[in-house]
């Protein structure tokens, strides 16, 4: 399986406190929430059928990172349910 990029269908809206929710399309998948020092200033999770970072908060060096990590997994595990972007035939 090649992969296929699914740009444009994750998006991040605000909670409280500096915390954000994960959407994919309008449906949220994940958090992600700043930490209190140390090497890691935010972490995430997502909470997609069978997905590695399912039901635990994964470490990042910022809420950038956190972001881009999350929408990595989501991308797999998208490429791995076989969905593809609109317009893109098998």
């Amino acid at each position: 399986m090649g992969g296929e990029s699914h740009d444009g269908v994750v998006a991040f809206e605000p909670l409280t406190l500096g915390r954000e929710a994960v959407m994919l399309g309008r449906v949220q998948v994940g958090e992600i929430m700043p930490t209190d020092g140390g090497r890691h200033q935010a972490c995430f999770r997502l909470t997609l059928p069978e997905a590695s970072t399912s039901a635990s908060w994964r470490p990042a060096r910022d809420i950038a990172e956190a972001r881009r990590l999350a929408c990595i997994k989501i991308n797999d595990w998208l490429n791995a349910a076989d969905l593809r972007p609109n317009g893109v035939s098998t």
